[in-house]
This record gives structure tokens, C-alpha cells and sequence, in this order.
């Protein structure tokens, strides 16, 4: 008899999810409030369902049962993927914890009250303009205050820019929240939680485009020797704990300060996006998050231990302007030491500033591997200037 699994928003992302979860057996069915939501089509039941509504999402699948929900990218709606473990009693993130990680207020209440994150931040609440920020400090950053990922976040470095910018959006369709703006060098964290004990799988850490949009455009494997590992792993122990994390895929957002101590940005229990945990981060570590985790909750035999440690950067193409001319593919893997390519870029293609995940990922991406985080960075460039583009 076969299991069942479901997954509870089947965008793009989801597509590696359903074809790894069949790949092992399970039967999937899939729930998207778009008809044309990619994972749809490969799923082997498939419905168009607000997946907001948390009664209607369970109405299906209360007649299949789900063993497993299947953990993919997605933002505030996290919470019904949560409802449906509740409800079925099978491990993955719940309710209570996914809702407060996709609400970054909440979050942040959460880890400054248990002494793991020093800022100082403050609520805009929906329909309002005026809002108390006299007392933070500057650069200001400024984010939606549910789901997660890079949309809508903005900083400010003084009161007058803060003002410009509220001039012609003067009340908000969403909560947004400020927070005072770490300095230090972006990270990306990708593990696991069993039991409520987090497994770091890899750290990575983030190429960023200037302010005011402050954009990852490339991502290079950390060393697992890196003393900087040891203590991010240690300080995700203390969070996952203060967020009641249990069971889950997740990823974190964090900042090296000055001090060498981490920040966290934030925390999703689910898996990253981007082309990372379906690709660069299996390469990267050696170990599939997902498979893993789905041999977890199904009681088969896994293993979160890293196997592979050398210099890979994932890149995207980040480049602004009119495209006049795309190198061949065959010409580019010959050329440089790639480990993936896939390029979505045609000639005539205006391509515009990066200003959020979105407006860069569907460009493509490449996966160089080479002795040091200096070589990626000479290998990335080259690269991108094989594209003529006209500013």
C-alpha cells in the first residue's frame, strides 16, 4: 500500500519536492489556489484550493491522509502547511511555530525576549501613516512584517530619505515593521530539525548588491572548519529551542558582526529557495535536506552528516540593460569549471535593477567550483562579461 503525502502551495519550487517524493514512493497530492501552479501537473492528485483557508484545505485532504507534508519554499501560508501536521499528527513544523517565523514582530519578540537578538525595532500597522520611529536609531530597515524572503525590504540611512519615501505611499495594504540595521557580512544557513535539535548542513555566505535593495546575487559554500560555523551552529541550538521548532527543513538568514558573534535576520521552517536546497546546497554539502528529512519522518534510515567540502558559488545573473549578444552554452562550460548552468537570458531581453528575489531569479543561474572564494569571484566576473549588454 503506498503512503500519501500533500503539498500545500505548488509553485515552481514545488516541482522537486513532488518529483523527489514520488521518486521514494509516495503518492502526492497537491493544493494551489492557481490553476496554473507548476506542481499541479506533476502531482499525482491535484486541486485548486485557497490554500489561505485552512478548513477547505483540510476537507481534502482528510480523504487522503497525508503521512508527510511536503516542506517547499513559501511565505505566510506556512502556517497551513503547520494547521495540517497539527492535524494529522505527523512530524513537520506546527502551527503555532510556523506562524510565529513568518511573522517577523512576533519573531523578533520572541528571540529578544529570550536574550538572542539585540535590535530595536517598531510596528507601521496596516491603513496607518504615522507611526512612532523617533526613537531608533539610522540606517533603518524596512520590511513586510509577514512571510519571509528579500520583497519589500528597503533601508534608510536618515529621517529625510524615511520621509521621501512615504510621501507617495503614505498608508500601507500590509503591516511593515523597522528595525535598526546590523552591520556585518551576510549569511545563509540550510539544516534540519529532528526533535527539536537543529543539524546545520551548510553555511553560506551572501554576495550583496549595494542600498538601498541590499540583494543576494551570489551565495559561496562556507568551510565546515570555519570557527564562524561552529558558532552559528550553537547560536541556531538557542533559537531553534526559544522558536519551538521540533521537526522541520529550514533555513535561516543571519549576519557575522563586527564582534564575530551572529544576528539572526530570520528564520523559515522550509526549505530555501532560490535553486538552493533543490541543487547548490546538495552539491555544496553532499547531503539532500529534503530526502533527508522525508527518510526521517517515514521511520527509513538518513543521514544529515556533510560529505563533501570544497569552494562552490552559485550566481545569478545580475546585470542591468538592454542584452545585445548570449555566449553559447557549449562555449561557456568549456571555459570556466561548472558545476550547473542554466541560462533563461535571450538577445533583445531588457534587463532591469535588481530589486527583489523575484525580478532576478527567473534569469537563470551558474555553479562554479575552484580553489578559493577569490577564484569564484575572478570565474563569476569573467563570465558575466561574456554577456554584451547595454546600459
Amino acid at each position: 500500500m503506498s503512503m500519501n503525502a500533500a503539498v500545500i502551495g505548488a509553485g515552481i519550487e514545488s516541482v522537486f519536492a513532488i518529483k523527489k517524493a514520488q521518486s521514494m514512493g509516495l503518492k502526492v497530492t497537491a493544493l494551489d489556489g492557481d490553476p496554473d501552479a507548476a506542481g499541479l501537473k506533476y502531482a499525482d492528485a491535484s486541486f485548486v484550493v485557497d490554500i489561505r483557508d485552512s478548513d477547505k484545505t483540510a476537507e481534502i485532504l482528510d480523504k487522503y491522509r497525508p503521512e508527510v507534508i511536503l516542506p517547499v519554499p513559501i511565505g505566510r501560508y506556512l502556517i497551513t502547511a503547520g494547521a495540517m501536521n497539527d492535524r494529522y499528527g505527523i512530524k513537520g513544523v506546527s502551527y503555532a511555530a510556523a506562524d510565529l517565523c513568518t511573522d517577523k514582530y512576533a519573531f523578533h519578540n520572541c528571540l529578544s525576549g529570550n536574550g538572542l537578538r539585540d535590535a530595536e525595532v517598531c510596528l507601521l500597522e496596516k491603513g496607518k501613516a504615522v507611526f512612532d520611529a523617533q526613537h531608533l536609531s539610522y540606517p533603518l530597515v524596512m520590511k513586510p512584517r509577514f512571510g519571509s524572503g528579500s520583497r519589500g525590504v528597503s533601508i534608510y540611512n536618515d529621517p529625510a530619505s524615511l520621509k521621501a519615501a512615504f510621501m507617495g505611499n503614505a498608508v500601507f495594504d500590509e503591516d511593515y515593521i523597522f528595525e535598526s540595521c546590523i552591520a556585518g557580512s551576510e549569511y545563509g544557513v540550510d539544516g534540519i530539525c529532528m526533535d527539536g535539535i537543529f543539524h546545520m548542513i551548510l553555511l553560506r555566505e551572501k554576495m550583496i548588491t549595494p542600498p538601498p535593495y541590499r540583494q543576494c546575487v551570489a551565495y559561496f559554500s562556507a568551510d565546515i572548519s570555519d570557527p564562524f560555523r561552529k558558532r552559528t551552529d550553537e547560536f541556531m541550538q538557542a533559537a531553534v529551542r526559544a522558536a519551538g521548532l521540533r521537526d522541520c527543513v529550514m533555513h535561516a538568514d543571519i549576519i557575522k558582526q563586527e564582534n564575530g558573534e551572529p544576528f539572526v535576520i530570520e528564520m523559515s521552517p522550509r526549505p530555501s529557495g532560490h535553486n538552493l536546497h533543490n541543487l547548490f546546497t546538495t552539491l555544496a554539502s553532499g547531503v539532500d535536506e529534503l530526502e533527508t528529512f522525508l527518510r526521517y519522518v517515514l521511520g527509513m534510515e538518513y543521514s544529515f552528516e556533510p560529505s563533501v567540502n570544497e569552494p562552490l558559488m552559485i550566481g545569478y545573473f545580475d546585470m542591468e540593460g538592454k542584452v545585445i549578444s548570449v555566449p553559447e552554452e557549449e562555449y561557456i562550460k568549456k571555459k570556466y569549471p561548472l558545476s550547473d548552468y542554466k541560462c533563461n537570458i535571450s538577445a533583445g531581453d531588457l534587463l532591469g535593477s535588481v530589486k527583489d528575489g523575484h525580478s532576478l531569479m527567473g534569469r537563470g543561474y551558474y555553479i562554479l567550483k575552484a580553489e578559493d572564494k577569490g577564484r569564484l569571484r575572478e570565474y563569476s566576473e569573467a563570465l558575466k562579461c561574456e554577456f554584451e549588454v547595454e546600459k
